[in-house]
């Protein structure tokens, strides 16, 4: 499998001291002084239900107090991009890593006849489709407080045509050596408009070939009030039998469809900031609230099991137990890099997690397996990251994952009017289904699921949270 799942991998990469001079640009560009082996992007914060509440501390972010902008969250892979003049243009992904593309062009806005330079964006790669759906039906329905209204109705794209490769630009650090990570979001993206896309856009009228020989079309993401968040869930529909993505946004006016996972809220007011931002926050439905994990492999008497690890800074420990289907646990029964992989997996409250005494010494074999109702269920190998979550954000997650803020519930506690066929693929009882649920391995068949003893003395599924200590 390709290191890079977006078609990168052939692009040369860039190291030594060339890559030291790189890393340390981009930390200037944005005014960062800071790690040179760790990624400076922006990385938002799990959604939870005290974002929709008034909160006691002004450092607590609110989508109730403060003002935001809403986007729909591209099922992309994240990359920033260092355009540096003659010196050329470069992607820079999760691990502080870099990769030089092939020419690019971008014309300065004050001079076009020279190339841009110290300009980095933050952004996202992404496989198009385009859509072939044709026009919708429209449907008439009553809101909660009986009004009518009108939305679109239909389902995801059943016909592509070839892939289409797109950078969403969605935010800028610098833009022509002006440093602007401390503007609101407003005038950084003016800057991303007026220097980087319009110069672009004024030479395609000139020139339509200019950017022909390019790796990806270039442009920016939509960006939209928050009372107009209809209008994105309206237009994120479950993705069609077969489909490597869940769900799939429809683009429509460009008429191009791609994967979707969510809602990513944007402070308006706010500066950008490096590493964890506790303002930015991004909203998934309660079955894509994911976690990636380092994965190892457990051996007794010649037979593997699997573990999730997670990190504490530049450690990583043991957290839980992950059972996977049939298929997957072969899979990484036979993988010679299981233990270097990191995974994504989302908790699912009905997936059958196998557990283990974890002591060697207590246990040598897997002859005493126990099972539970609620676990990590695998989505996909993440080729793009190099570390596990950190354990806060494994917490924040999991509240995430327990607070469970719908789409319905979300609207509501903003005051704003949506039909019910306005929520798309986020409406109740829209979820797709997933996969057969996954059993003991032969020789170890657990028994009846058990889990963790409620109230009322009754088992129940369990909660996500580590179980290996």
């Amino acid at each position: 499998m390709s290191a890079d799942p977006l078609m990168l991998a052939s692009l040369e990469k860039v190291g030594g001291t060339e890559l030291r001079d790189l890393r340390a640009k981009c930390l200037v560009l944005m005014r960062v002084d800071g790690d040179m082996s760790k990624f400076p992007g922006a990385q938002p914060v799990s959604f939870e239900r005290k974002h929709l509440t008034v909160p006691d501390n002004r450092q607590d972010a609110s989508i109730l107090t403060a003002p935001y902008f809403a986007a729909e969250k591209t099922d992309g892979v994240r990359y920033m991009l260092l355009v540096l003049g003659a010196k050329g243009t470069f992607v820079v992904d999760r691990n502080f890593e870099m990769r030089r593309l092939p020419p690019m062009r971008f014309p300065r806005h004050t001079d076009p006849t020279k190339p841009l330079d110290e300009t980095l964006l933050d952004g996202e790669l992404v496989i198009d489709t385009v859509s072939s759906t044709g026009a919708k039906k429209r449907r008439r329905s009553e809101d909660v407080n009986g009004d009518e209204e009108v939305s679109d109705e239909g389902d995801a794209p059943s016909a592509t045509t070839t892939p289409r490769l797109r950078y969403l630009a969605y935010d800028a650090c610098c833009v022509g050596g002006r440093k602007c990570c401390g503007d609101p979001l407003h005038l950084r993206l003016l800057l991303l408009r007026r220097d980087v896309l319009g110069p672009r856009y004024a030479l395609s009228l000139k020139e339509p070939a200019a950017f022909a020989g390019e790796h990806f079309v270039l442009e920016l993401k939509d960006f939209f009030a928050i009372k107009l968040l209809p209008s994105i869930f309206s237009q994120v529909k479950v993705a069609p039998p077969g489909s490597n993505i869940l769900y799939a946004y429809n683009d429509p006016l460009r008429k191009l469809s791609h994967g979707n996972d969510g809602i990513i809220f944007t402070p308006a007011r706010d500066p950008y900031l490096p590493y964890t931002c506790k303002t930015l926050l991004k909203w998934k439905p309660s079955n894509m609230n994911s976690i990636d994990f380092r994965l190892r492999r457990k051996w007794r008497k010649g037979e593997p099991r699997f573990l999730l690890l997670v990190a504490d800074q530049t450690v990583t420990f043991e957290y839980d137990w992950i059972t996977f289907s049939d298929e997957d646990h072969a899979r990484f029964v036979r993988d010679s890099k299981a233990d270097t992989r990191i995974i994504e997996c989302v908790w699912d409250p009905n997936w059958t997690t196998i557990e283990y005494d974890p002591i060697d010494e207590r246990e040598p074999s897997w002859d005493h397996p126990a099972a539970r109702l609620g676990g990590w269920r695998f989505e996909r190998i993440r080729e793009d990251k190099k570390h596990p979550n950190d354990i806060r954000t494994v917490k924040s997650v999991e509240v995430s994952v327990r607070d469970g803020v719908t789409a319905v519930e979300l609207l509501g506690q903003l005051g704003i009017r949506a039909a019910p066929g306005a929520l798309g693929a986020f409406a109740a009882g829209a979820e797709p289904a997933h996969g057969p649920a996954p059993v003991a391995p032969a020789n170890t068949r657990a028994a009846p699921a058990v889990g963790p003893t409620s109230t009322t003395g009754e088992a129940g599924p369990a909660a996500p949270g580590g179980s290996t200590e």
